[in-house]
């Protein structure tokens, strides 16, 4: 459903639309009963058609179908570094500062909303206390039936109107007089322009703060007492006597639904009666109000498809069969969650399964489980959540602190299994264009200046660098470290090598760009916090992030995000992300890593 204020701007474009189109090429120049049709439909239209949704246009592609095989899967919060940037202004600024604009936004909206339903509400009400007086005036009239409709005359009628089948006038006409005032009021009735004005009421009731709904609804009332005029001077009554007639009427008791005479529309019901109505291309003037109300459709009504399940779906994006994405919640005291339900590590393993064959073979490659761990959780824990996800064949996970501080995207390494005929079997799962898996034995035969390790320790100090170059850092500096070592700009020897690569650009350019053989490896130990493998998970996505947003601007002069797909998938082959996780040691082992750094 649309926005309430986009809604109420579409409302004020077609109805003012529609009334210049009336204006322009309908009224004097087609019959009052078409003018009256187009007006009651343009009411109706300028309401109807901002509320109608219909998918007509092509999907909106918001991230790339990347086809390069080693691009990952890119990491949500990195690839978006604005929704990074709020997350911490938020957190800057503190509770209290968020929640005191909201408050303010709230308290804004529920006194604009009090505002329109006591408006709304006084203008119903006294609708209805209209109709109720004509109901109470008809009772203690004089009624009388003539066949086709009533006439009820009392004193109390000042000016003679008609709703429904009842004609009210007051007494005192002498017969010519009445039978004129009652050819008019009858012509309303046969025409039945007392629905047509209740539609408008109501239109103007509910849509007080449009005024082309009021100048709309002033208009079917014009046209209405032009046609109930013409029907009368059509039945042979003298012109000048019937405009002496109206000229003599008094204007007072004459409730807004009904069909009196206003003195407003005189001056130009004078003029209309000596008029005949037009009908000269009247067919060309009425098809022309097509083109506009399609155009109308197109602006308001039209909107673009849903995307087919992509292999990333939103939270808010299920499948028919099975939501495409589930969750793990593992607590500061061990405990696991599988989709809010408690689970021990045995029933976990069969409750993913469970879920993964609920999905049809086509959702199955888009499958995430966005894995929720407290910050102090060991990373031991989690790789043992981790280890039955590949034993599921579930390798698309999405980290996230409990704050939701933090949020990345990766794919775990498939499960090898060595069978006893020595070998070696992959664990079987659907491979998805573009993103790229690092088993144990990728980084074997590479060069050390191209293995950038990350490790942290139990206690969550990181130490990075290549081998033999480590050095202790924070998450901030780990972002430069991770850069120089993927730009190597000095091209120094303790730093990835680079391949030259021309790449075609969709305007059909061919750029050259020296594209890094470096890959990150991440070390952790069983006793590592979960938050600290978090952060550093989030920091090597950010420098991917602002690496490809640099490289969109000197192709392109846009940012990453701003680019179409044709333009996203080049500097996704230039800058593929390349983050392996090795097995998580024990803590000896860190430590042994650890003291090595220290005797350098």
């Amino acid at each position: 459903m649309k926005p309430l204020p986009l809604y109420l701007l579409e409302v004020l474009f077609c109805s003012g639309l529609l009334l210049a189109f009336y204006h322009l090429m309908l009224v004097r120049r087609v019959a009052f009963g078409h003018c009256r049709r187009f007006l009651v439909a343009a009411i109706l239209l300028s309401v109807a058609l901002p509320l109608l949704n219909i998918p007509l246009y092509p999907a909106r592609t918001h991230g790339p179908a990347s086809v390069v095989f080693e691009e990952p899967v890119p990491d949500a919060a990195a690839e978006r570094p604005e929704h990074v940037a709020s997350l911490q202004a938020a957190g800057e600024a503190g509770p209290g500062h968020t929640e005191t604009a909201v408050d303010r936004v709230q308290v804004l909206r529920m006194v604009m909303w009090g505002i329109y339903g006591v408006a709304t509400a006084l203008l119903l009400l006294a609708l209805l206390r209209h109709v109720v007086a004509v109901r109470r005036l008809r009772r203690r009239a004089r009624v009388t039936d003539r066949g086709d409709y009533f006439v009820a005359e009392s004193d109390e009628v000042e000016t003679p109107f008609s709703l429904w089948r009842t004609a009210y006038l007051v007494p005192g006409y002498d017969a010519e007089e009445r039978e004129a005032v009652l050819a008019h009021e009858a012509s309303h009735i046969r025409h039945r322009h007392s629905a047509e004005l209740l539609v408008a009421e109501l239109a103007r009731c509910l849509l007080w703060f449009n005024p082309f709904v009021w100048l709309l609804q002033r208009a079917l009332r014009e046209v209405q007492e032009w046609e109930a005029d013409r029907d009368v001077l059509d039945l042979g009554y003298d012109l000048d006597r019937y405009r002496q007639l109206v000229f003599r009427q008094l204007f007072g008791y004459n409730p807004d639904i009904t069909c009196g005479l206003n003195h407003s529309f005189t001056k130009n019901r004078f003029i209309m009666m000596t008029r005949r109505e037009m009908h000269r291309h009247a067919l060309w003037r009425l098809g022309a109000a097509i083109p506009v109300v399609a155009g109308m459709m197109m602006l308001c009504s039209f909107t673009t498809r849903e995307p087919s399940p992509a292999p990333n779906p939103s939270p808010a994006g299920p499948s028919e069969s099975a939501p495409q994405r589930s969750e793990i919640h593992i607590s500061s005291d061990g405990k696991i969650r599988f989709n809010g339900r408690e689970v021990t590590a045995g029933e976990l393993r069969t409750a993913v399964i469970a879920w993964r064959d609920s999905l049809s073979r086509e959702e199955r490659p888009g499958m995430t489980v966005v894995i929720r761990a407290a910050r102090t959780v060991p990373m031991g824990s989690l790789s043992d959540v981790k280890d039955l996800l590949r034993k599921a064949a579930v390798l698309r996970v999405r980290y996230k602190t409990m704050d939701d501080e933090v949020e990345v995207e990766r794919l775990l390494p498939p499960r090898i299994e060595t069978q006893p005929d020595g070998v070696e079997m992959v664990t079987p799962w659907e491979q998805v264009p573009g993103d790229a898996h690092y088993p144990d034995s990728y980084r074997l035969g590479m060069a050390e200046r191209n293995y950038f390790m990350v490790l942290v320790n139990a206690r969550g100090a990181i130490l990075a660098g290549t081998p033999g170059h480590l050095e202790e850092c924070n998450p901030e500096e780990l972002k430069a470290l991770a850069r120089d070592f993927v730009l190597n700009p000095s091209h120094l020897p303790t730093l990835s090598e680079s391949r030259q690569m021309e790449i075609d650009l969709p305007d059909g350019r061919t750029e050259r760009y020296e594209a890094s053989r470096g890959l990150f490896g991440i070390h952790l130990a069983r006793e590592t916090p979960y938050a600290v493998y978090a952060e550093v998970q989030q920091a090597l996505s950010e420098v991917y992030a602002g690496l490809r947003a640099d490289l969109s601007r000197r192709w392109f002069g846009r940012s990453f995000e701003e680019l179409v797909e044709a333009e996203r998938i080049p500097v996704q082959r230039a800058l593929p992300i390349r983050i392996f996780e090795a097995e998580v040691l024990a803590d000896n082992s860190s430590r042994d890593i650890s003291r090595n750094h220290d005797a350098r």
